[in-house]
């Protein structure tokens, strides 16, 4: 999941081990000495033991310009985020990726599934799908509701544009528009072709967790990133107010 991120021009990985204790510290360091080999240059790599899981990712994020967080949170499936996890959503200066399910095969499926409402965690999810189909050359597609004419909605197609304009003016990548039926089958339906999705966290994650659209995503084989916004600007604002490295925590262990 890394590697397409250490890919792209002007960017680097920073790769973090944090171990509960010294027993496979060698071993660790060693393989990702071998890791950073593969990816070149502008990757970093650290392994330490911790005591406080959260509080050394969130060092890191806050002491190497970390734009983005991303954990392995596999089997992720609970009416809350766990504790640590949660504590890191909430303190990290940088956007934070949960990922779970199956590593993606990106020679498969019909590339990166974005699920879009417009809100702050949906723009940083965007942000990422748009660079991880840039960085693999796969197609990019935005998912929003249809109309609901009862409760007097219309559909989300020129919300999807609006992302669709920003993604081209960023990222350079085109952004296919689909729009289904608001509730949870309709939306993993939606996500079943895709090598993977990519989705903002609920902005009520605190009080309700994963909530049931998302929880019915991460309870499919196929891997799923959720993106929880950092207070830093987006990728997707003017180029003038992005930093100049983007650097990542990848696989924050305990």
């Amino acid at each position: 999941m890394a590697e397409p991120l250490a890919r792209l021009p002007g960017r680097a990985l920073l790769i973090a081990r944090l171990l509960p204790d010294e027993a496979s510290l060698a071993a660790t360091s060693a393989g990702l000495s071998e890791r950073r080999a593969s990816l070149g240059a502008t990757a970093r790599i650290a392994a330490f033991t911790t005591v406080d899981r959260a509080d050394d990712a969130v060092r890191l994020a806050a002491g190497y310009d970390v734009r983005l967080v991303l954990l392995d949170t596999a089997g992720l499936d609970a009416d809350a985020l766990p504790d640590d996890v949660a504590s890191i959503v909430e303190r990290s200066p940088a956007d934070v990726g949960l990922l779970t399910g199956a590593a993606a095969a990106w020679g498969s499926g019909d590339g990166v599934c974005v699920p879009f409402g417009g809100g702050d965690h949906d723009w940083a999810a965007l942000e990422v799908g748009a660079w991880l189909a840039a960085s693999r050359g796969t197609s990019l597609r935005l998912v929003g509701a249809r109309a609901d004419v009862r409760r007097g909605r219309r559909d989300a197609s020129r919300l999807l544009a609006d992302a669709a304009l920003s993604v081209q003016r960023v990222v350079g990548v085109d952004a296919e528009p689909q729009l289904i039926d608001a509730d949870a089958d309709s939306l993993v339906a939606a996500g079943d072709s895709a090598t993977i999705v990519v989705t903002g966290l609920s902005p009520t994650w605190r009080r309700e967790g994963l909530g049931e659209a998302r929880r019915a995503l991460v309870r499919r084989p196929r891997p799923t990133l959720l993106v929880h916004s950092g207070p830093r600007p987006s990728g997707l604002a003017p180029p003038s107010s992005r930093t100049r490295f983007t650097w990542t925590i990848e696989g924050v262990h305990s």
